[in-house]
């Protein structure tokens, strides 16, 4: 399993604003992970596919095999449930785009900006500007994501 690296604690959910940053966390990928990622969509066995094999991947036109879809979007939301706790759990949303392939041997950063919070019956909805870069500083998933937070917390 990768180790995250977090260079400082969360702060609240809702003690950020519109603008803050949520601090990042960093997460390697490495093989051991991609394969077991591949064992969860294919019922326990070991496949040869894009995400498993370097020729397979390549006979589809890519230059190697690369991560899930479900192995970045499990970072993100792994940090949500850090930063939100039960607000992103019951309550939360994520929508992103996978915009460049992400290798084993990357290192991902999870990315977040509040971009609004508006009140939702008796919460607030925490709207996030969400990414992960790749060790290159290139996006290799972008969209949005949402937690809720109680309405008489300050921020």
């Amino acid at each position: 399993m990768s180790e995250k690296i977090s260079p400082e604690p969360l702060p609240p959910a809702a003690a950020l604003g519109v603008g803050d940053e949520i601090p990042p966390i960093t997460r390697e990928i490495g093989w051991d992970q991609i394969l077991k990622f591949n064992r969860y969509v294919t019922g326990g066995k070991d496949t040869k596919n894009i995400h498993t094999d370097d020729e397979t991947a390549r006979k589809a036109g890519l230059p190697r095999a690369l991560a899930t879809g479900r192995h970045p979007v499990s970072f993100i939301s792994e940090h949500l449930i850090d930063w939100f706790g039960a607000g992103f759990v019951a309550g939360g949303e994520i929508d992103v785009a996978f915009v460049k392939p992400i290798f084993p041997g990357d290192t991902v950063t999870v990315v977040a900006k509040v971009k609004e919070i508006v009140s939702e019956n008796e919460k607030r909805r925490v709207l996030l500007d969400i990414s992960l870069v790749n060790q290159e500083g290139v996006s290799v998933t972008v969209g949005s994501a949402s937690g809720l937070v109680d309405a008489s917390a300050s921020g």
